[in-house]
């Protein structure tokens, strides 16, 4: 959000961001577009959010005169009715890799259901109500389709987001490095019970190999005991939350990212590692063949499939130098194609065919 509300900032419109932060908690922030701050409640089963996310917008709507209103989470819920008040475009961007196929009336019939996934519903109505709904690949256009019916077809675009520039920048100093690395959220989603299962039979093949979990979640815990039980607990080191200034210092001393994930709507971690010039590995699942060719960018193995997923990390490991050409050649394409200036022009475009139709 930060970088594209940026990018737009560049091009000379005026953009106002809404965030939220904790009760008490001192943010500072200097930014070349106007931050608001609204109040985050933890909550699990109901992101309340929504409510100061809606006051916060209603007050800048008689304060200013917006021409669009860009929703990006569950907290965009009643944005489409103040959007409608004060005459001005509503855009939802959807980052869900699930959308319920029911409205919130339908889903009540399954109480139980209905209440374990309320925030989801939350989602759908707030894409459901937007004059445009954009996603960052054709994978999560689908999934958007799904959910919110194919009538909506013309109404979902896929528009390519950017990556901090900044990754562009790593210099790699991996010679020798036998260090694999992952970093995102600490949940089975990221197919990390996999490749601590895999990194036990790499040990027996490359003793020296170490395998960097960079993120926080839930299954962290779970997951420090999986290695233990595997008997690899030595060989693996759980970093923790790091700023993206440390992760990419780190990043640049190891061999190989490794990601093999079960289910990706995008995968920015694995494009901000490509921009890295990192050799990747990733599953063959959701966006990541869209802009992961393959043998030419990068390496896809199957989902789950540990013993692929063990043949791709040896040959990059034994191969270090054909696994820098693949590396370099996702960076040239990473820096081609992940532009948040390309990103803010091709939604600039939709704002106003959204605003032709007012």
């Amino acid at each position: 959000m930060h970088h594209f509300a940026c990018a737009l900032q560049r091009m000379g419109h005026d953009v106002h961001v809404l965030y939220s932060k904790d009760l008490g908690e001192k943010i500072s922030a200097n930014t070349p577009y106007t931050v608001h701050w609204t109040s985050h409640f933890n909550c699990a089963t109901l992101n309340l959010d929504i409510f100061p996310f809606s006051r916060a917008l209603r007050r800048l709507m008689k304060w200013e005169r917006f021409d669009i209103v860009h929703g990006n989470a569950e907290e965009a819920f009643f944005a489409s009715s103040i959007a409608r008040k004060f005459t001005a475009g509503y855009l939802f961007t959807s980052h869900a890799n699930m959308i319920p196929e029911t409205g919130m009336i339908r889903g009540m019939l399954r109480p139980l259901s209905f209440l374990k996934s309320l925030n989801n519903y939350l989602l759908r109505s707030s894409a459901f109500n937007a004059s445009r709904v954009i996603t960052f690949s054709e994978f999560s256009k689908k999934l958007v389709l799904k959910g919110l019916g194919k009538k909506k077809g013309r109404q979902v675009l896929v528009v390519s987001p950017g990556i901090d520039p900044s990754w562009f920048e790593v210099k790699r100093r991996a010679e020798g490095s036998k260090d694999l690395v992952l970093w995102g959220r600490m949940e089975d989603q990221k197919g990390i019970p996999e490749l601590l299962r895999t990194l036990k039979e790499v040990i027996g093949r490359v003793p020296e190999v170490r395998l960097h979990l960079i993120g926080e979640g839930n299954m962290t815990e779970p997951y420090r005991q999986q290695a233990k039980d595997l008997g690899v607990m030595d060989r693996v080191v759980f970093h923790g939350w790091m700023e993206v200034e440390a992760i990419q210092k780190f990043i640049s001393q190891c061999a190989i990212g490794v990601f093999p994930s079960r289910i990706e709507s995008f995968g920015l971690s694995m494009a901000e590692a490509m921009g890295a010039g990192l050799p990747i590995i990733a599953s063959r699942v959701g966006a990541l063949p869209e802009f992961i060719e393959d043998g030419v960018t990068g390496t896809l193995v199957p989902p789950g499939n540990i013993p692929a997923l063990y043949r791709a990390i040896l040959e990059k490991l034994e191969n270090p130098d054909r696994a820098q050409a693949l590396a370099d050649s996702g960076k040239e394409m990473v820096h081609q194609r992940f532009s948040w200036d390309q990103s803010a022009q091709k939604t600039t475009e939709i704002y106003q065919a959204v605003l032709d139709e007012i």
